[in-house]
């Protein structure tokens, strides 16, 4: 009997596809005001060169529509590759 047989890889694969991006969706959700900021100036600084280029309303308001865009890929992936076959 083998450790890893394909079957089981691709289900990893799979369920790698379905999870990550929820999860992902809901950091970019839930994180809080600091992190956020620290997330927008290493952008600024790596994009620009400047850490505020961005002002934060706006950069908090994409975090939360990308957060959402995710958790909907994450839903939609999940029922169309492990929830279709059961419904």
């Amino acid at each position: 009997m083998q450790l890893l047989n394909v079957g089981f890889a691709l289900l990893l694969i799979k369920m790698a596809f379905c999870v990550l991006p929820g999860v992902l969706g809901i950091f970019f959700i839930v994180s809080s005001e600091e992190t956020k900021r620290n997330m927008r100036s290493t952008l600024c600084n790596q994009l620009f060169g400047v850490s505020n280029a961005i002002p934060f309303l706006k950069f908090r308001s994409f975090l939360h529509i990308l957060g959402t865009i995710l958790l909907l890929l994450s839903i939609v992936a999940t029922y169309l590759i492990h929830l279709k076959k059961f419904f």
